[in-house]
């Protein structure tokens, strides 16, 4: 498997158990760019900032495969669409070069910031993942919309892609980076263009270092879901968290 970027081969490693044990956030700060390859290998080769690479078992690159879930009527979408302060998502995430697999219950909270609730070795959506589902969204979010929620979920949509990542090892910062994405929806399969790569910051802080430095090289900041892109790129659904400029410039049809 190759990696999203070439520089990520010129950072020390770190494994799991370290980078686990400097990242115990349930809430965080996401920060998102998409952004060519060649543009952020370039960023990394010029940095000063003491990153450290997760490495497994010799490998810097591994395959995630995401399924989301919402209501018949995608009401998890569409609070995301139409702006919602606090929403919620959820979604089952597998981790394939490991055969593990999770259920995550990701919360936005009104004030920016995002908490994920995870629930380890859960691969199917049965009456004990409900409930699990059901009391994370009542502890970040005890609301009357999202009351029922859980029992009314199906799956809607379905992510790959192969994601690498880096530690800032000076500050609580870690970035992701994910390539070859591919949106699977509604009987359809869309994919990020190949010369791109969605780079994700997250932190404590609400513009990190890297954002920061970022920013400053003229970069702008994207709200892009793989969830909404893939749902956007399937269906003729309103309303839309992205333009249809943005995705026919990112996103390209699979045959």
């Amino acid at each position: 498997m190759s990696l999203a970027l070439e520089s990520l081969t010129s950072f020390p490693p770190i494994t799991l158990v370290d980078l686990d044990s400097t990242w115990t956030m349930a809430r965080r700060y996401d920060t998102k760019f998409i952004l060519e390859r060649r543009v952020m290998d370039q960023f990394l080769d010029q940095t000063t900032t003491s990153f450290a690479a997760l490495e497994i078992a010799g490998k810097r690159a591994f395959t995630y495969r995401t399924t989301y879930f919402d209501t018949p009527d995608l009401l998890l979408y569409r609070d995301h669409a139409q702006g919602r302060s606090r929403r919620v998502k959820v979604r089952m995430r597998q981790y394939i070069e490991s055969n593990r697999a999770r259920l995550e219950v990701k919360a936005k909270l009104g004030n920016g910031q995002t908490q994920k609730t995870l629930f380890e070795d859960r691969s199917e959506l049965g009456p004990s993942e409900i409930a699990l589902i059901d009391q994370a969204i009542e502890q970040a979010y005890p609301t009357a919309r999202y009351s029922d929620v859980a029992s009314q979920l199906i799956q809607s949509a379905i992510t790959t892609f192969v994601r690498s990542t880096l530690i800032n090892q000076n500050s609580v910062e870690r970035i992701t980076f994910d390539s070859s994405l591919l949106l699977d929806s509604n009987g359809k399969q869309v994919q990020l263009l190949p010369e791109l790569v969605l780079v994700e910051v997250k932190s404590i802080h609400q513009i990190s270092d890297t954002v920061r430095v970022l920013r400053q090289l003229g970069f702008h900041p994207t709200s892009f879901s793989k969830y909404c892109a893939g749902i956007e790129s399937t269906r003729d659904f309103r309303p839309r968290i992205h333009c249809a400029n943005l995705l026919s410039r990112k996103l390209c049809s699979v045959n």
